[in-house]
């Protein structure tokens, strides 16, 4: 049974893992023990499989810091809570600088990640923020804000690669413009979905 102490050894172990895969592209066993302050033989007492067991422990956290920080905190039920999450997004994103780690960016090198259960997690993590998006849009489609017929599985993906490769352009350009202009340019064709109200207004 692992004590309280342990678990936050392992979890320590497993932060600084993950801080190094966004910062570096990789893990080094060294590097984890100095950052945090431990042997080899706690850290292989915590992953017996060595630095790949780490490897995807590492990129868990990752995937559960992106899911934080740029999941929707509430339903997006309105355009105003679309508007929301996409000026919280910019404002987490314009407080990074170009050398900065970037959750967002650094999950695209996880996609091509050559181990295949890392890569595989990441698949997973995508499908289901498309399928958030996609059942947020479902459920606006179902309270008479988008028209019926909405493309709601292709206004989600769109939504999602917007964010992921506006992210990584930003990344590699210093400019904070690309994921602000394509997001809000996004939001500009999902509202062109928008079904008419009362009075002639969408």
């Amino acid at each position: 049974m692992p004590t309280p102490k342990g678990e936050a050894t392992k979890a320590r172990i497993v932060e600084a893992a993950a801080d190094l895969l966004i910062t570096a592209n990789d893990i080094n066993l060294d590097e984890v023990m100095r950052l945090t302050r431990t042997s080899k033989g706690q850290v292989f007492h915590y992953f017996p499989d060595g630095k790949e067991e780490l490897r995807r422990a590492a990129a868990q956290c990752h995937l559960a810091r992106l899911t934080q920080a740029e999941a929707p905190a509430v339903p997006l039920a309105t355009w105003q809570d679309w508007e929301s999450w996409i000026e919280q997004i910019l404002r987490l994103h314009e407080q990074q600088g170009r050398d900065d780690a970037c959750e967002v960016a650094a999950l695209a090198g996880r996609a091509l990640d050559t181990d295949r259960i890392t890569r595989d997690l990441v698949g997973r993590m995508y499908e289901q923020w498309a399928a958030e998006l996609r059942e947020q849009l479902t459920a606006m489609q179902a309270s008479g804000l988008l028209r019926e017929g909405t493309p709601v599985t292709e206004l989600a993906s769109m939504m999602l690669a917007v964010l992921q490769g506006g992210a990584v352009i930003d990344k590699a350009t210093g400019s904070h413009q690309h994921l602000a202009r394509a997001l809000r340019q996004a939001l500009v064709l999902l509202r062109s979905y928008a079904a008419k109200q009362p009075g002639g207004e969408g």
